[in-house]
C-alpha cells in the first residue's frame, strides 16, 4: 500500500513537468541558406528576407508554434555553401533548409541526401534534378530548361535561320546551352563557353560571320553582359536580335542598353500577379523595398509550406514525403504541386521585350 502511494506521489511531482517538454518540442529550427554576397546576392537578399517573413508569419498563424530561423552566406560560392551547410548540420542540427540562391545549390544536394537533411531551392531547378532519384532534395523554382525552350520557341516562330551563341559555364547555363540546341530550328553557326570571370569576348566575337540573325546570350550579370555588348558594339556594324534570360533586367551595375542600338527579348518566370500583391505589399511594409529578383515569392511559400510539414510531423522521412505529396498549393508565387516528386510541374516561363 506504501509502495502505490509513493508511486502516486512521484507522478503527481512529474506531471507538472509535461508541459514544459511540449513547449520545447513546438519550436522549430529551420535553416536558411543564401547568397548574401557574391554574384547571386541581387536574388539571395530577397530570399533571405523572404524566409524571414515566412518565418514570422507562420508564426502569426500557428501562435503555439516557435520558429527559430538560422541563417548562413553562401557567397555564390561551392566551397562556402558546403561548409555553411556542414554547421548548420553538425553544430546547429538543423534537419530542415530553404536554399540556396542559383547554381550554388548544386554542390549541397549530394549533403543534403547524406545527411538526410531535407533541403528545397527557391531559385535553382537545373537538370541535375533529374540525374538520379534524389529524396531529400525539392525545388520550386521554374524548370531552368523553361529558359532556354522560350528563347527556342520565339526564335523558331520569328523563323531565324542562324544564331550564333555565347553561354557562360555554370550548372544552369549547361541546362539551357543542352536544351536550347535540342530545340532550335535555326542553324547553330557559332557557340563560344566561357568561365563567369571572363570579360575579353574580342576573339569570340571575330569568329561569327558577318550575317547572323540572332545572338542567344546567356551570360553572368556582373559585367559580363555589358561587356560583350560594349565589344560587339566596337567591333561590328551588325545588330541582331539580342534572346537572353531574365538576368538581363539585374545589371549590376544597371546600364541604359539602349545606346547599343540592340532588340533584346528575354525569358522570364510567369507569377500568378493577383497572388503576388499581397506578398509584396507585406515585403515593402516590412523592408521599405520592394525584394530584387524573381525569387523572393518563392522563398517563403517554400518556407510555409515546409514549416507546416513539419509541424505536422517534425521527423524528416515525414516532412520529405509531405513535400512530394504536395498538389495544388496555393502560395503568393501561384498555385504548384510536386505531385510525388521533387520538383514544381506547373511553372511557365515567357518571353518579353527589354524595351
Amino acid at each position: 500500500m506504501r509502495t502505490h502511494l509513493l508511486i502516486a506521489f512521484a507522478m503527481t511531482i512529474l506531471v507538472p513537468l509535461a508541459p514544459a517538454l511540449a513547449e520545447e518540442e513546438r519550436e522549430i529550427a529551420i535553416g536558411g541558406l543564401f547568397d548574401l554576397t557574391g554574384g547571386g546576392a541581387i536574388w539571395g537578399k530577397s530570399e533571405k528576407n523572404a524566409f524571414l517573413l515566412a518565418c514570422k508569419d507562420f508564426e502569426l498563424k500557428n501562435p503555439d508554434v516557435k520558429v527559430k530561423p538560422i541563417i548562413e552566406d553562401s557567397m555564390f560560392s561551392s566551397k562556402h555553401t558546403v561548409t555553411a551547410l556542414q554547421k548548420m548540420t553538425s553544430v546547429n542540427k538543423i534537419k530542415y533548409v530553404v536554399g540556396t540562391t542559383w547554381e550554388t545549390t548544386v554542390p549541397m544536394m549530394p549533403l543534403c541526401e547524406a545527411k538526410h537533411v531535407v533541403c528545397i531551392s527557391p531559385s535553382y531547378h537545373g537538370k541535375e534534378y533529374y540525374s538520379r532519384p534524389w529524396r531529400y532534395n525539392f525545388s520550386a523554382w521554374f524548370d531552368d530548361r523553361g529558359y532556354s525552350r522560350a528563347l527556342a520557341d520565339a526564335i523558331n516562330s520569328r523563323e531565324h535561320t542562324s544564331v550564333a551563341m555565347f553561354a557562360a559555364i555554370t550548372p544552369y547555363y549547361d541546362s539551357l546551352v543542352d536544351d536550347f540546341i535540342s530545340r532550335s530550328k535555326a542553324s547553330l553557326v557559332a557557340q563560344e563557353r566561357m568561365v563567369l570571370e571572363e570579360r575579353d569576348f574580342r576573339a569570340m566575337i571575330s569568329k561569327v560571320p558577318k550575317h547572323v540573325d540572332a545572338v542567344v546570350m546567356l551570360l553572368d550579370n556582373a559585367g559580363q553582359i555589358q561587356a560583350f555588348l560594349k565589344q560587339w558594339s566596337e567591333l561590328r556594324k551588325d545588330r541582331p536580335v539580342i534572346y537572353s534570360d531574365d538576368l538581363i533586367v539585374y545589371l549590376d551595375p544597371p546600364e541604359d542598353l539602349k545606346k547599343y542600338g540592340f532588340e533584346f527579348n528575354y525569358s522570364y518566370p510567369l507569377f500568378d500577379e493577383s497572388a503576388q500583391r499581397d506578398f509584396l505589399d507585406r515585403y515593402t511594409s516590412e523592408y521599405k523595398e520592394k525584394p530584387e529578383g524573381s525569387s523572393a515569392s518563392v522563398a517563403y511559400d517554400e518556407t510555409m509550406l515546409l514549416l507546416s510539414c513539419v509541424k505536422r510531423d517534425h521527423a524528416t522521412t515525414a516532412v520529405r514525403e509531405c513535400l512530394a505529396g504536395t498538389s495544388d498549393y496555393r502560395g503568393v508565387s501561384g498555385t504548384f504541386s510536386f505531385n510525388g516528386g521533387q520538383t514544381v510541374r506547373d511553372r511557365v516561363i515567357g518571353i518579353k521585350s527589354l524595351f
